[in-house]
């Protein structure tokens, strides 16, 4: 008798499906729907989602079958995935190429603009032997392009951790992850410093470093780069979450202590790691608090960095999973039940929003009024200039970030209690479903949204960008990977294999042969 198959986690997949939409806003060029994502506010972002996610999965799919069948098969099993994976990466530089090309070929795009010179894929046009030897050997990794080639290696060094575990147990697991990452951190530092380090210390760590360079992978075969994304630092996430899915590390509990000290940990982030305010926009340049905080992001910039996946970066992921894991509730309970809506503000709140909303409305839509209200335009500056009331560009911004703040609580109260309940229970659990379903495609879907980034930002530059073309733009991209995600689901699902034969009549006397197989 064969085990029924356990089912699928609800918050794997539901996260990993919003990490996909995240990933395409993030990709797709002039898009100011990034300015709203969470890589704005703190260190991580949705590849960190991305990849532990894909840790979690991979001890389900590849672990379990380490364990029942042995190491030679779930190595056999990993490297069957990462040469899928290696030629999806192929595959989709060639299509987003093909895309670039056909775009200047039928003349659609800007006058001034070609697509193939974008550098991603401009070597295949200008360099084509040299820019193909380096992307079949994996020494031609630009960015867009550079997420499933680190990914492919942490794939391959899953037989090297189940290893590790089967010889010394966790510690011995937990060392080798541990171990590699630091070595990853120290190569990251000696090239970073480039021999200017004049802290004994900090010298002294950067030459050790040196002996780790071999661990920055080559990324350009016409210069000196190496893969932003280095996957010896950043097995850390995936191997966590890896951990997790095998049971080597247990369920950490739900306390009010934890998350608040989670939440403490990633307010005080947003400081240090918001660009607005670190560029002069929402502070000027020169006031002593900016220059303090950039000073503090300069002196923190290892423990943050991307490439390699920094310590203090590593603990605001495990700060955020954390409060994910505590807001859906015991076995994602809260995906299959919705969210309680919280009840409107009161009256003085309100009132006080109402005026801030007033207030800062001609700074909240300038390039809206502009251009569907030139009249009103022209009248507004008129009334506003002669006052000294037109703030300088940097802090329009921040006056935008207001008026969206102060708008929020007044449509909560506008569309009453059953539009609030039927917002935060009936659509959620009806978006829920769907958003897994791109997360159980991840793969399928992000090499869908490698390419639809390019089209869409394509898209952005033929009719314009502002609100409502950005929000057209960006939600025909969330529909195409629904969609992507639906058709890949009903081909995996083999749904031929059930269909029921077609009833032939034969003429009587007639053997009606054996068509075989039609595989």
């Amino acid at each position: 008798m064969v085990a029924a198959k356990a089912p699928r986690d609800l918050r794997l997949d539901f996260f990993r499906g919003c990490a996909m939409f995240i990933i395409l806003l993030a990709h797709t060029p002039g898009n100011t729907w990034t300015l709203w994502i969470p890589a704005r506010f703190g260190f991580s972002d949705a590849t960190e989602i991305f990849v532990f996610c894909s840790g979690f999965a991979s001890a389900l799919a590849f672990g379990a079958l380490f364990v029942k069948s042995g190491w030679a098969m779930g190595a056999a099993r990993v490297a069957f995935r990462v040469w899928q994976v290696y030629w999806a990466h192929l595959s989709v530089i060639f299509a987003t190429a093909l895309l670039m090309a056909a775009i200047d070929a039928s003349g659609l795009g800007p006058q001034d603009k070609l697509y193939k010179e974008w550098w991603p894929v401009s070597g295949l046009f200008n360099d084509a032997g040299t820019a193909l030897l380096g992307f079949f050997t994996l020494t031609n990794v630009p960015g867009l392009f550079d997420i499933l080639p680190m990914y492919l290696v942490i794939l391959a060094l899953i037989p090297v951790a189940m290893t590790a575990h089967r010889l010394g147990g966790f510690p011995a697991f937990l060392g080798f992850v541990a171990a590699l990452w630091f070595a990853a951190q120290l190569a990251i530092w000696h090239r970073a410093l480039g021999g200017e380090e004049t802290h004994a210390v900090g010298a002294a760590l950067a030459g050790v470093g040196g002996l780790f360079s071999f661990l920055l992978l080559p990324s350009n075969p016409w210069g000196e780069g190496v893969w932003f994304f280095n996957p010896f630092g950043w097995q850390l996430i995936f191997f966590t979450g890896f951990a997790f899915g095998m049971g080597w590390l247990p369920a950490p509990p739900v306390r009010r202590s934890l998350v608040l000290l989670a939440a403490a940990y990633l307010i005080l982030s947003i400081p240090i790691a918001y660009f607005r305010i670190l560029d002069g926009s929402y502070l000027p340049y020169d006031w002593p608090l900016r220059i303090w905080l950039a000073d503090v992001r300069d002196f923190l910039a290892p423990l943050i960095g991307k490439s390699g996946v920094g310590l203090m970066r590593y603990l605001h992921f495990l700060a955020l999973a954390y409060l994910a894991w505590a807001a859906v509730g015991p076995g994602g309970a809260r995906l299959l039940s919705g969210w309680r809506a919280p009840g409107a503000a009161r009256t003085p709140i309100l009132a006080v929003c109402g005026v801030v909303a007033l207030a800062t409305l001609p700074y909240a839509y300038v390039e809206e009024i502009k251009l569907l209200f030139p009249a009103l335009d022209a009248a507004m500056l008129s009334y506003l200039e002669p006052r000294g009331l037109i703030p300088p560009w940097q802090r329009l911004g921040l006056i935008q970030f207001l008026h969206f703040l102060a708008l929020l609580p007044l449509v909560w109260w506008a569309i009453g209690a059953a539009w609030r309940a039927r917002m935060t229970r009936d659509w959620f659990l009806a978006a829920v479903p769907v958003i897994r379903k791109v997360g159980t495609q991840s793969l399928a879907v992000f090499l869908m949204s490698i390419v639809l980034s390019r089209f869409n930002g394509f898209a952005l530059d033929v009719i314009g960008r502002n609100v409502f073309t950005t929000a057209a733009v960006n939600l025909w991209g969330f529909g195409v990977l629904i969609g992507t995600a639906y058709l890949v689901g009903w081909f995996k699902a083999e749904p031929w294999r059930n269909a029921r034969k077609p009833h032939v009549n034969a003429p009587q006397g007639t053997q009606v042969a054996n068509p075989g197989p039609a595989e």
